[in-house]
């Protein structure tokens, strides 16, 4: 739950020489784990269960996730983990030991002394009729303001009519996800978000805030009743870049996990797209299917590179449901953008 009154705080390295001595020694063994793990995963699309996790409030990252991880139920399929823009992650990856795992830094998290946020997909859940994901709900505001919470509930209203337009309720959803300019009033959107969608497991996260306006983009999944397939529902914006709404209704479906683009050129982006490509080839699957794409440029040139090459990549006539605005980062210091996919495996 979020605490009374989110305060935040630059987030400084959580570890200095001595961590970094350690990183050098169990070089090796770093290698190896992160090699077992985040390379995707296929698993079963009834079985997909949606979960988000909140730390202990104290120590350091390292600390935090690893108490975390051992809270988490069931068998682990899907970790995306957000962190502080400054957090020390070198070792993130062997504490969270997810098949397909993204790790991404963001401008802030809801809570004071919070430095991760991680959502989960686990083996147990129950969908019979697959799962639909809707893109993310975009709205803006030209002007810098500390509470967002006019700009979600329109961001939800518009959830609410793709839901809509194929047959499902705010009570189908399973999991949303809101991305914040300003965790001002937090406490306010997550009390909104939750009481709208009682069976999702909500996260929130705060972004940079791009060219000195407000925004807030809202995602969402939820369990099917019927095969859908890709739907513009009445009343939001048809787009070439995007569909509003993707069903995935095929027995298996495979999490792709984070892959990012080194360097922000149109070769980087596009050996990018390629290793996503030889990912999802490798379980049985074809990036042509991809029902949902997250993108997490880190800047107005990742933007742009990524829309572009991205269409070289997926199927431009059934382009998947999505997600893209600015994030803060990854592992790698030299990232421009990042990548990751849900498809069915047919």
């Amino acid at each position: 739950m979020l605490g009374k009154k989110p305060e935040f705080r630059s987030q400084k390295p959580e570890c200095g020489r001595r961590c970094v001595m350690f990183a050098h020694a169990v070089l090796m063994l770093c290698t190896t784990v992160v090699s077992a793990f985040g390379q995707g995963v296929v698993m079963e699309t009834a079985d997909v269960r949606f979960a988000v996790y909140t730390p202990e409030l104290k120590g350091s990252l390292m600390e935090q996730a690893t108490k975390l991880r051992t809270k988490v139920k069931g068998r682990v399929q899907r970790i995306r983990a957000f962190v502080p823009l400054e957090a020390e992650t070198s070792l993130l990856n062997i504490v969270l030991k997810a098949p397909a795992l993204s790790v991404v830094r963001v401008a802030g998290l809801p809570l004071k002394g919070q430095k991760i946020s991680v959502e989960v997909v686990t083996d147990d859940g129950r969908n019979p009729d697959g799962l639909v994901f809707v893109s993310g709900q975009g709205v803006s505001q030209n002007a810098v303001v500390a509470n967002v919470k006019p700009l979600v509930t329109t961001a939800l209203d518009n959830i609410d009519k793709a839901l809509k337009g194929v047959s499902l309720a705010p009570a189908d959803a399973v999991s949303v996800t809101c991305f914040v300019s300003s965790l001002g009033d937090g406490e306010d959107v997550a009390a909104l978000a939750t009481s709208r969608y009682p069976n999702a497991a909500y996260n929130q996260v705060q972004i940079p805030m791009p060219y000195g306006r407000a925004l807030v983009e809202c995602e969402a999944v939820a369990r099917g009743k019927t095969a859908v397939g890709f739907v513009y529902p009445e009343g939001l914006t048809k787009s070439p870049n995007f569909t509003q709404v993707v069903g995935i209704s095929s027995k298996k479906m495979m999490w792709s996990g984070l892959h990012v683009a080194k360097g922000c050129t149109e070769a980087g982006v596009r050996k990018m797209f390629e290793e996503l490509s030889a990912t999802v080839k490798k379980k049985g699957g074809a990036l042509t299917d991809a029902a949902f794409s997250h993108v997490y440029p880190t800047s107005q040139t990742g933007i742009d590179l990524s829309r572009k090459v991205r269409l070289d990549f997926l199927n431009k006539a059934q382009m998947p449901a999505s997600t893209l605005i600015p994030f803060s980062g990854f592992n790698e210091a030299d990232a421009c953008t990042g990548v990751e996919v849900a498809l069915p495996v047919r």
